[in-house]
């Protein structure tokens, strides 16, 4: 699942306001954001930037700093392509009136890596968190730990971002701080498959979104997915469930039903549905999925990619071989291209395949293809 740090992302800015200046409308846009109230912070910020006079360098960076909360709204919002132009300048603009060096460029990286985290570009995510930590002290740098970490953990670079997460902890251990490093502890836990652990930061995380967010953000429903998660691979799956059901409800009615989150979110419940032999609904959650990947991110990007052959190993449990042999086959072809055959969601590509392989009686390609992923993760280790 990839979350994001948006509690902790926009800023206000700090001159006296009055009803028509852009530092008000930019500052009303900033609490309707912590509302999770996208749309209408969008509609703000975009007056902000109309209003702003650009012709003193004070108008200048806070141009800057208004197109910076914007991107973050975008990406909040799912469009992915539209804020990654929008952060870019407001880079541009950043670098250009306070230099490149200074802490409003770095917020601006900061923002651009969240964003190419949750594309999966994380080779430029990793760079642009980088670039900022060299600037950032004090609070910044603490957030930035947060960013980086995500990242790490997405490379599996478990140890480098435990150790980010852990300090951050220390820092603000009931503030949104706090909760966000609990959100990927949590995953961080899953993957080493330390599931009593996993849960208690889930729960630690649950209980600070309760207590800091408004009830409909998205943050809390990246809690609830988190410990749906946990419950599922403890073998609680009527709280997983329910926990699934209700981060969808959330995401579908803050971001919309075409969110790339929500189609992570049909994922998740999709896996129980698939593992519980409930395959005519996880076939359609598994649709609803390539359909959004492919539309937000393209049909070629990695979690379309991944969303297909998920897909087609719930129709190899249907008997639909040839639907499944279709699909799976040029999928896992595609995502070892894509990605390398050592990443792991190849391997659970291949794994699909090979049993299909195996149910279709060719039992000496299906161990071909095993003997590959075992060949494959040795060397990896």
């Amino acid at each position: 699942m990839k979350y994001l740090i948006g509690f902790l992302a926009v800023a206000a800015l700090s001159q006296p306001p009055s009803p028509d200046t852009a530092t008000a409308l930019n500052n009303r846009g900033a609490i309707l954001y912590q509302q999770a109230r996208f749309a209408e912070a969008e509609a703000l910020y975009r007056r902000a930037l109309d209003a702003w006079e650009q012709s003193s360098p004070e108008g200048k960076i806070g141009h800057a700093r208004v197109l910076a909360n914007l991107g973050v709204v975008l990406r909040e919002l799912g469009r992915y392509r539209d804020a990654e132009g929008v952060l870019l300048k407001s880079l541009h603009e950043a670098e250009s009136a306070a230099g490149p060096e200074s802490p409003d460029a770095a917020q601006v990286l900061d923002h651009l890596a969240v964003l190419y985290r949750a594309e999966g570009d994380l080779a430029n995510a990793e760079s642009c968190a980088q670039r900022a930590r060299q600037v950032f002290a004090g609070a910044q740098r603490t957030i930035n730990s947060l960013i980086l970490a995500s990242v790490y953990l997405d490379q599996r670079r478990f140890a480098e971002a435990e150790a980010l997460l852990t300090a951050a902890l220390q820092t603000d251990p009931e503030g949104p701080i706090g909760m966000t490093a609990h959100i990927d502890l949590t995953s961080a836990a899953i993957r080493r498959e330390d599931y009593p652990q996993a849960e208690k930061h889930a729960r630690l995380a649950l209980d600070s979104a309760r207590r800091l967010l408004p009830p409909s953000h998205p943050t809390l429903a990246i809690a609830l997915n988190n410990l749906a998660q946990v419950c599922r691979l403890m073998g609680n799956y009527l709280e997983a469930e329910q926990r699934y059901r209700q981060a969808l409800e959330i995401w579908e009615s803050v971001v919309g039903p075409s969110h790339p989150d929500v189609a992570h979110g049909l994922m998740n419940l999709a896996a129980l549905y698939h593992e519980r032999g409930r395959e005519p609904g996880a076939e359609r959650l598994y649709r609803r999925a390539v359909a959004i990947f492919g539309q937000a991110l393209g049909p070629e990007s990695a979690d379309a990619l991944v969303a297909r052959s998920e897909l087609a190993d719930v129709l190899r449990a249907e008997r639909r071989y040839t639907e499944a042999e279709r699909t799976g086959g040029a999928t896992m072809a595609s995502l070892e291209r894509s990605l390398g055959p050592e990443d792991p969601r190849v391997w659970r590509a291949m794994v699909n395949y090979a049993r299909l392989l195996r149910e279709t009686r060719r039992r000496r390609e299906a161990e071909a293809l095993l003997t590959r992923i075992r060949q494959s993760a040795a060397a990896f280790r």
